[in-house]
């Protein structure tokens, strides 16, 4: 955050003090304009600062058109000015590009100052505009990568979805308490988070799209929420349920082969022929056992698309 902040700061500070400098070297008129321009049109990736450049630019140069015709046509009054904004306003939002409302009535006021219309007021005025637009997306034709960034932080979120399956799967022969991994669990959400945060200002500030971050970051996401569905079916499950061992075995195979194709079919097998074992059981006779059955079942389905969802990231293209 801070080091994004510094950076638009200085892209800010830089490319609006050169946009004034060059219309004052042109010779225009209300030459500041220009930096405020810049200034506007400066957003925080790439995408964004094109984008709304074209926006702002269009936006003024139909406001430059209207306010010529307005005031042409009504002489150059103040109330003439409040007719201009009456078209202007929703012909805006109808062009959905009402975020120039600010910057292109600005422009319009010079009309209101000269008095008049000539060639080169008109010249001036589209001068101010496009170095100011122009000056905003040059800041942002170089963009950092975040690619090492984002891999460093994958790399760190599968370490821990890892950890997190192998704990749970020692919870069910073990004395130990799941809800340890509470502050583990919210940490990995934190992570997942942040991470998709920057891979869409990384997609945005590329060229060519970084979507397959994003989307394998997604699938992250979802086994997370699963992750937590566990967390939830394990803590009904006490430690001296017999076929624990069993259940915990598949967890701590899961965890171990995510990023093993052949080895995590086997276990998607193991996982459907447990499933099948424990179909075949008796019906539980009290209200305990039907609830720690029910538990196993969600368990083993929260696996096996768990396991469905690592296929799917294994699979995705890599940038």
């Amino acid at each position: 955050m801070k080091k994004t902040l510094i950076s638009t700061t200085m892209k800010t500070a830089i490319a609006a003090t050169l946009s004034l400098l060059v219309a004052q070297a042109l010779g225009l008129r209300f030459s500041s304009s220009a930096g405020i321009i810049t200034i506007l049109d400066i957003f925080e990736t790439r995408k964004a600062t094109i984008k709304g450049g074209l926006k702002r630019s269009l936006s003024a140069t139909i406001a430059l058109v209207l306010g010529i015709l307005v005031f042409e046509i009504f002489d150059y009054k103040t109330w003439a000015f409040g007719l201009y904004l009456l078209l202007f306003v929703p012909i805006s939002f109808l062009l959905k590009i009402e975020l120039g409302l600010g910057p292109s009535s600005v422009v319009v006021t010079h009309l209101l100052s000269y008095g008049e219309i000539n060639s080169s007021i008109i010249f001036n005025e589209l001068g101010l505009i496009f170095i100011g637009t122009g000056f905003a997306m040059l800041t942002n034709l170089y963009a950092p990568e975040s690619q090492d960034e984002l891999k460093k932080w994958i790399e760190n979120i599968d370490g821990d979805i890892k950890d997190i399956l192998i704990f749970f799967g020692d919870t069910l022969v073990n004395n130990l308490d799941v809800k340890i991994y509470e502050g583990k669990i919210k940490k990995l959400e934190d992570d997942i988070n942040k991470a998709l945060d920057l891979a869409i200002i990384e997609n945005d500030n590329r060229i060519e799209n970084s979507k397959n971050l994003m989307i394998g970051l997604s699938h992250r996401e979802r086994e997370m929420d699963l992750l937590m569905e566990m967390y939830d079916d394990l803590k009904s499950i006490p430690k001296e349920f017999a076929d624990g061992k069993l259940i915990s075995d598949l967890m701590i195979d899961t965890a171990n082969n995510l990023s093993d194709n052949g080895d995590i079919i086997k276990v998607k097998k193991r996982i459907e022929f447990l499933q099948e074992h424990f179909h075949m059981m008796e019906l539980p006779e009290t209200h305990e056992d039907f609830i720690i059955q029910s538990s196993i079942f969600q368990v083993f389905r929260s696996l096996n698309q768990f396991i469905d969802i690592s296929k799917i990231i294994s699979n995705i293209p890599r940038n």
